[in-house]
């Protein structure tokens, strides 16, 4: 049976997800303090149109409005904190797999694919970058074929060249299908 990856890490690349999480919480945090102070508002307009009773109320409204308000935020910021971080890690984990399987294949190592666990995000990229790889790299297959001396070695300044070269009809043709999508939608 194959062993599940869970990164224990959360805060994988803590500048980009800390600056997001940041932006989820003060948003959050603005609609619900919206929310309080309209509430608020609606309860005084209320409680000016009681007669004789509104005026307890509204000696009371100053508190009350502030200790919702801290409720609210009290409440508020966990949450979203959690949240922006659960949802970034499932986008900085597979962004920093993704850099680190780049950087190992310019530095030399053996092209494999990349994989990102399921729950990620990005797997359209992932795949793009497979993609890529494969047409410009040779495969494990390909690189075991070369150590046998059956083809030649391939480097990365050969890439320009190589791109080149391997153009084939199909490919056009595939490249002109995606356009006409891309251009009906």
């Amino acid at each position: 049976m194959k062993a599940i990856y869970k990164r224990k890490k959360k805060l994988i690349n803590k500048p980009m997800q800390l600056k997001m999480v940041a932006v989820f919480t003060a948003i959050g945090c603005t609609c619900a303090l919206f929310q309080v102070v309209l509430v608020n508002f609606g309860l005084l307009g209320l409680a000016k149109s009681i007669p004789g009773g509104g005026t307890e109320v509204l000696s009371k409204a100053r508190g009350m409005m502030a200790q919702n308000v801290l409720w609210t935020l009290a409440a508020m910021i966990p949450l979203m904190t959690c949240v922006g971080v659960i949802l970034t890690h499932r986008i900085a984990g597979p962004a920093y797999r993704m850099t680190q399987h780049c950087k190992a294949i310019a530095a030399g190592e053996p092209v494999r694919p990349c994989k990102i666990r399921k729950d990620d995000e990005l797997h359209d990229l992932c795949d793009a970058l497979n993609a890529a790889i494969a047409h410009l790299a040779p495969s494990e297959d390909a690189s075991e074929a070369q150590v046998q001396g059956e083809t030649e070695p391939w480097a990365l300044e050969d890439a320009p060249s190589l791109v080149q070269s391997e153009r084939t009809p199909s490919a056009t043709v595939v490249a002109q299908e995606v356009a006409k999508k891309e251009a009906s939608a």
